[in-house]
């Protein structure tokens, strides 16, 4: 049997199919043989933590998460870490994203413990979208108002230009945040120093599981760290050209095709 004693995954554009959907059936089937092989099976995603349970809900065997890119971890409804970005710090990049017309992205929320929080103006270009990822949409006047433990501020820009503008959040608040391209025209701006490589550390240390026992699948830009500290790194035939780069393994086939099934099968059966 492989030395692989833990498995995470992130979920939009590697587990979940482009119908935001996944094979039940299978995946319940694997999760009893990772079991029995003494292997965790772990969700690291940029998400909430509500919308990760909604989304596993038809297999409740899943039970870990590595929440908003690791700001939040959960163990079968324990928190076990937390490191949220400080108010005063949400509150000044809040202020001057908004500020800048430069920056100014078509809609901006934070994702807090009891809330994500939206502008009352703010429209976002695909309702149903939203209302997928965020089922605990709390509107607001004010968003530098809002009084909550906030775990990431996420915005919505061109596709074609969040690379450049998390570039310029990092440049222009050093050492007060870290933002990541997150895919779909989206940028996730967490904790500095933080991201899902170091949550996923975490988790592992508490569990006595070294890096090199870890397998992770990705496919966008803010799972680059996550993959190149374990010891497989998969990334999505789907994926960025920058996961990619970074990984062992590129999945033979995408995610409308059962990638990380596949490559779960391959290890339960000691063939990677």
């Amino acid at each position: 049997m492989t030395n692989i004693k833990l498995i995470a995954t992130d979920v939009d554009g590697t587990f979940l199919d482009s119908t935001r959907t996944y094979n039940h059936d299978r995946f319940a089937a694997q999760l009893q043989r990772l079991k029995a092989a003494g292997i965790h099976f772990v969700v690291a995603s940029g998400n909430h933590l509500g919308h990760l349970q909604e989304v596993f809900a038809p297999t409740p065997a899943v039970q870990t998460f590595v929440a908003e890119n690791g700001g939040l971890i959960v163990d079968h409804g324990q928190m076990l870490f937390e490191t949220p970005i400080p108010l005063a710090t949400v509150r000044s990049v809040v202020r001057d994203i908004l500020a800048d017309p430069a920056l100014r992205p078509r809609v901006l929320r934070l994702s807090g413990a009891h809330g994500t929080y939206l502008n009352l103006t703010d429209q976002p270009d695909d309702p149903v979208a939203q209302d997928y990822f965020f089922n605990n949409l709390v509107r607001v006047p004010d968003l530098t108002q809002v009084a909550d433990t906030i775990y990431k501020i996420n915005g919505e820009w061109p596709n074609t230009a969040i690379r450049t503008i998390a570039a310029t959040l990092n440049a222009q608040f050093p050492e007060q945040i870290h933002a990541t391209a997150s895919g779909f025209g989206s940028i996730d701006i967490i904790a500095p120093h933080m991201n899902k490589a170091i949550g996923l550390t975490q988790l592992a240390q508490a569990w006595h599981i070294a890096p090199s026992e870890i397998a992770a699948f990705g496919d966008n830009d803010n799972d680059q760290e996550m993959l190149r500290h374990v010891g497989l790194g998969v990334a999505m035939q789907n994926g960025t050209d920058s996961v990619k780069d970074v990984a062992n393994l590129i999945t033979p086939t995408d995610n409308d095709h059962e990638g990380v099934l596949n490559v779960i099968d391959a290890i339960l059966a000691d063939e990677l």
